[in-house]
């Protein structure tokens, strides 16, 4: 069965850590945190702006729960392009060294981008008419673009990014194995540089959240080209232990970002806490996600596959379908979150704020968006399989 998004992976190597289902968790996670992430996106907002409706929410530590719900949101999104970046690039550097044409890696590439295209468009195409003949999708019209440009930002540079692999392989090969290294670090750094500089510019006029959105998407392809590297760099000096240290560095980033967190929380610091994850251009998001992809890309996954791996693996293919359809969607669902969320915390029905128990019912609800979306997609992958078995047949 050829998954939507796990194809993305399929390499000229052997692919045996594609497989790994350690990987695969990593992109069920990720996909977890931008569903939590999605459901708080304007609580934490309303947060840090100090409304006064949202008091119980902005006190400690719920405020610096909240902040690190919404750097989950930018480490997932880091994350998924750099588990690509992980496979396709040194895959397609490989394919170079072995005599493989740029023309063949072009034709591969094409291959992926119909694999992303395609079920995009038919989410684009069952939401449209579920808007016009169903029930009204706010914002889902032929009148309406943002939902299919900006709406879906991140599929569209997932999709570019994929389409520039032949020519990030060539452009390294042409640098050299020795340079590469350094010529990515800088790109790291300056990229992250200019991200900081944003980040710290209080003008909030509507050409600075124009460069935001626009070095978001930069960012995003700079994780992409960075994760290859780091595969290089992984495989040249890795050793036995490197699985187990590269956890414990991961344990100890975790645990230092949510202390961070929690102190920004603990001083008031909500401009901080705000400043600090806006969506990819977050170097401590950077950091989290490089660290975790090495983490599990290191680890050995079991000889034999067991149903939860199969299930794990089916689940995690689903992953650009439910950015689509939650992104689609989302001004139907996050208003019930919302009100759902501000209620419990406000303690309205009980007569006293309970923040934590509504950070718990905003998780679960996200949790429970998010599988519901990903199962669809295992129907939808299922009768077009059934349908090309017919075909074939």
């Amino acid at each position: 069965m050829v998954h939507t998004t796990h194809a993305l992976e399929n390499s000229l190597m052997a692919s045996k850590a594609s497989r790994n289902t350690s990987i695969e968790a990593l992109r069920l996670i990720a996909v977890a945190g931008i569903a939590i992430f999605h459901t708080f996106q304007w609580t934490f907002q309303a947060v840090c702006a100090g409304q006064p409706e949202y008091a119980p929410l902005a006190v400690f530590p719920y405020s610096g729960l909240l902040g690190f719900i919404n750097l989950l949101g930018c480490w997932a999104n880091e994350v998924f392009f750099m588990i690509s970046g992980y496979f396709l690039i040194p895959s397609a550097v490989r394919a170079l060294q072995n005599g493989s044409s740029a023309q063949g890696l072009t034709l591969k590439s094409l291959d992926r981008l119909k694999k992303i295209v395609l079920p995009t468009l038919f989410y684009c195409a069952t939401c449209l008419l579920v808007s016009m003949y169903v029930y009204p999708l706010p914002e889902i019209s032929l009148h309406e673009i943002g939902w299919l440009t900006l709406g879906i930002e991140f599929i569209w540079v997932y999709a570019v990014s994929v389409l520039l692999v032949p020519v990030i392989a060539l452009i390294r090969q042409r640098i050299g194995s020795k340079r590469a290294p350094f010529v990515v670090a800088l790109l790291v750094l300056a990229t992250f540089g200019i991200n900081c500089y944003i980040a710290a510019t209080t003008n909030e006029a509507a050409g600075i959240i124009l460069w935001r959105k626009l070095m978001s998407a930069v960012t995003y392809l700079v994780a992409f080209i960075a994760a290859g590297e780091m595969r290089f760099a992984l495989e040249y000096h890795g050793n036995a232990s490197g699985a187990q240290k590269s956890k414990i560095v991961l344990i100890g980033l975790v645990a230092s970002t949510i202390a961070l967190e929690l102190l920004l929380s603990a001083n008031s610091q909500y401009d901080a806490l705000w400043k600090l994850s806006f969506k990819s251009t977050s170097v401590i998001s950077f950091i989290l996600a490089a660290a975790s992809v090495a983490a599990a890309a290191l680890h050995q996954p079991r000889h034999e596959t067991s149903a939860a791996d199969k299930t794990i693996v089916s689940l995690a293919a689903g992953t650009l379908a439910f950015y689509a359809v939650q992104s689609f969607t989302c001004n139907v669902w996050r208003p019930i979150f919302d009100k759902a969320i501000y209620t419990m915390a406000r303690g309205i029905q009980t007569g006293e704020p309970r923040p934590a128990a509504a950070i718990l019912l905003g998780i679960l609800m996200s949790l429970c968006l998010a599988l519901a979306l990903l199962l669809v997609d295992i129907v939808r992958r299922a009768v077009v399989e059934s349908i090309k078995a017919r075909m074939n047949g």
